[in-house]
């Protein structure tokens, strides 16, 4: 089983960071790839952010305390100075969903899951 992802938004600047919670970078995960039902127990899984490149490799990623999963299915993620994205390019996210006995990958449908990091 897979989960789908949709961005809220799609582009972030290579180095930047911030602790305000406004420019956080947001989606939320689907239980259908039509993305018409939320994933309503999001906060019950830790979860991974990664970046990965068109060969599948990750370039990025980041399961610290700056991503949080919601109870209405969105998730945010505060890149702060230590953690934030050092590379640029066009990237797939992928939110994977752990607890016991599960893990669970929230893909894309469509560039649903595009991300790219302009270089700065």
């Amino acid at each position: 089983m897979v989960l789908y992802l949709k961005m809220d938004q799609h582009t972030w600047a290579e180095n930047d960071y911030t602790s305000s919670t406004s420019f956080d970078i947001s989606g939320a995960v689907y239980r259908e790839a039509t993305f018409t039902t939320l994933e309503s127990d999001l906060e019950t899984f830790t979860g991974t952010f990664r970046l990965i490149d068109d060969d599948g490799y990750t370039i990025y990623s980041n399961n610290s305390s700056d991503l949080t999963l919601d109870t209405t299915g969105t998730f945010n993620i505060t890149f702060s100075q230590n953690n934030a994205p050092t590379t640029h390019g066009s990237f797939r996210v992928r939110l994977t969903l752990e607890k016991s006995g599960s893990r669970i990958t929230a893909i894309g449908v469509n560039g649903s899951d595009l991300m790219f990091i302009e270089h700065n």
